[in-house]
């Protein structure tokens, strides 16, 4: 086996160089962002624009192979491409951050839009289903071959800074570290991805190569777990249709994993479709697609179950509209199983795009929500909680600076709002919501103020912010209701039990149980519900029932529903409070 020289890969990387200028340009500044924000943290403009630089890696990579496709001339292509960088530069503008979750949604939406339209947009219309999946099988090999390459080689390059420092004694800072992976996971890992991608894509027509590892993978893992996934799914149907009780909110889990495993199964496998020999892949598409339609409407219920007491949210909105769009998808490949399988990118890239801004894109579709969800509770007043309802549709309006949407709710116009000064989960926000509330004639309820439903579901939750005494303690452990949580005091392991329906919170310690009875806190607050604020402090710091350990519990959040004589405990976290045994 022969090695190539150095000639030979100095000759490919500059190959490269000259085939995707703009794409390694835009790598060059990503990774350079990237270091001056490590650096500058309080400097927002570096965070967005390592951010916007990195769409630009599929955006160039997608019109490059386009113009490379459709043969245009050299000022055509770089006309697209400045047009391409251009609507980027627009994007930058308008994109404030990634940390308010509208935002990171918006990002996300791209981002997923442009890589799939690196799959599909070069061979968009040719129709040859067969050069549509070798171009994407190179692509998929070529990166997870580019992760690999430019992961081992940040090990390496860690290692030998490590010895320079640790040997030589060479200064060597923690942000070396950081700032040689933004090199290559930027740069390094786009300059060996980009040496995969095929030169002549309209030619991978007549390639009929098919890695037999692609098939055993697909059979022998894929499908036993989508269809692991499927079981789980109709059993759980079952149980929905015989008890009568509606989807969980976890399933959009479960329903991701088998879309995932099951269609990358069926993508893997796309070329053996037409072979008479492998009868277990048409089989394997049909069931999985029959399977998806039942699994897709158990997700748009559960997510349904949320939207309507709650109204939309931008995270809400992109989950119904990838239920929906899993439900075309499946039905579609159920009733015309010779769909072209550029269909489900195609769709999805659409989809995406579609809701990214205008009057149909998630968060237009949200705020319209909230909007009408606040005028409805602030019209519904004391009934149905609604004065808190109608604060947290307000504190989402206020948190999207939709000052339109809510003066057409509340009918009349608003004082000047000084934005800059409002921020979520600040003092700003609460201040004008107060100001806004009282416009309509209603009390505002900042967050975390207890609230009661008519259901009697209920969450309170105490001021984190307090310091918790902890004189006659030998130990302050966080804990909440997850039964994994588990910790150490002492050589004792401290772990929270299951079995929350009668209000009793039970924490193993060492051999000896400690047991917290909630129900007075539940009832006092049910009894001496405030106006607004958070509940007080005292409530929440509860002592063990008598036994041979000293004990408090001091929660931060409880969440449950009361009903009757019965209280479920749904969740709850604190710290805990132990003394010697």
């Amino acid at each position: 086996m022969r090695f190539p020289s150095l000639t030979a890969l100095a000759d490919r990387a500059t190959a490269v160089a000259r085939r995707f200028p703009w794409t390694l340009a835009a790598a060059a500044v990503a990774a350079t962002a990237a270091i001056i924000a490590s650096k500058n943290q309080d400097d927002i403009f570096w965070v967005r624009a390592t951010f916007v630089a990195a769409l630009a890696l599929p955006l160039t990579v997608a019109l490059t192979l386009v113009a490379e496709v459709r043969r245009w001339q050299p000022l055509r292509r770089t006309g697209a491409l400045l047009i391409g960088v251009l609507a980027l530069v627009l994007f930058f503008r308008s994109w404030p951050t990634i940390d308010a979750p509208q935002h990171a949604i918006r990002y996300f939406q791209l981002a997923v839009a442009l890589h799939l339209v690196v799959a599909f947009l070069p061979l968009l219309g040719n129709r040859n289903t067969t050069a549509f999946w070798q171009y994407n099988r190179r692509l998929f090999l070529g990166f997870l071959r580019a992760v690999v390459f430019s992961g081992v080689l940040f090990v390496g390059l860690a290692i030998a800074l490590g010895a320079l420092d640790r040997l030589f004694g060479v200064a060597v800072s923690n942000d070396s570290y950081l700032h040689v992976w933004f090199v290559l996971a930027f740069v390094g890992n786009s300059w060996i991805f980009l040496a995969t991608v095929p030169e002549d894509v309209a030619a991978l027509a007549h390639d009929r190569e098919y890695p037999r590892a692609l098939k055993v993978f697909a059979q022998y893992i894929l499908t036993p777990l989508a269809f692991g996934y499927l079981l789980i799914l109709l059993a759980y149907l079952i149980k929905i249709v015989a008890g009568g009780e509606w989807p969980n909110g976890w399933i959009g889990w479960l329903v991701a994993s088998v879309a995932v495993t099951g269609m990358l199964g069926f993508l893997l496998v796309e070329p053996l479709r037409a072979d008479p020999e492998e009868g277990w892949i048409r089989i394997y598409a049909r069931g999985l697609f029959l399977g998806l339609i039942p699994a897709a409407l158990m997700l748009l219920v559960a997510f349904w179950k949320r939207i309507e007491p709650y109204g939309l949210t931008e995270p809400r909105t992109l989950g119904l509209l990838l239920g929906f769009w899993l439900l075309g998808i499946a039905v579609l490949f159920a009733v015309r199983p010779a769909t072209s399988i550029k269909t489900i990118p195609v769709a999805l890239a659409l989809l995406l795009l579609l809701t990214l801004y205008g009057p149909l894109s998630v968060t237009q579709l949200s705020i319209g929500s909230q909007g009408r969800r606040f005028a409805a509770m602030l019209r519904a007043g004391s009934a149905n909680d609604g004065p808190a309802e109608a604060s947290a549709a307000l504190r989402f309006l206020i948190d999207h600076h939709a000052d339109a949407e809510i003066a057409a709710r509340l009918g009349k116009p608003l004082p000047m709002i000084a934005w800059d000064s409002v921020s979520q989960r600040g003092a700003g926000r609460d201040l004008l919501g107060v100001r806004l509330m009282a416009l309509a004639g209603a009390t505002y309820q900042r967050e975390g103020t207890p609230r009661l439903s008519k259901a009697g579901d209920f969450s309170i939750g105490s001021d984190r912010g307090t310091a918790v005494s902890i004189a006659g303690f030998a130990w302050l452990l966080p804990l909440n209701s997850n039964v994994s949580t588990s910790a150490l005091a002492g050589s004792d392991s401290v772990r929270v039990l299951e079995g929350r329906d009668h209000g009793l919170v039970n924490i193993l310690v060492g051999r000896d149980t400690l047991h917290f009875d909630l129900r007075p806190l539940v009832q006092r607050y049910r009894d001496s519900l405030p106006a607004a604020g958070a509940a007080p402090e005292s409530w929440f710091r509860m002592v063990a029932l008598p036994g041979p350990r000293r004990g408090e519990l001091v929660l931060q959040q409880l969440n449950g529903k009361q009903a009757a004589d019965t209280l479920r405990i749904s969740y709850w976290n604190g710290r805990l409070l132990l003394g010697e045994r």
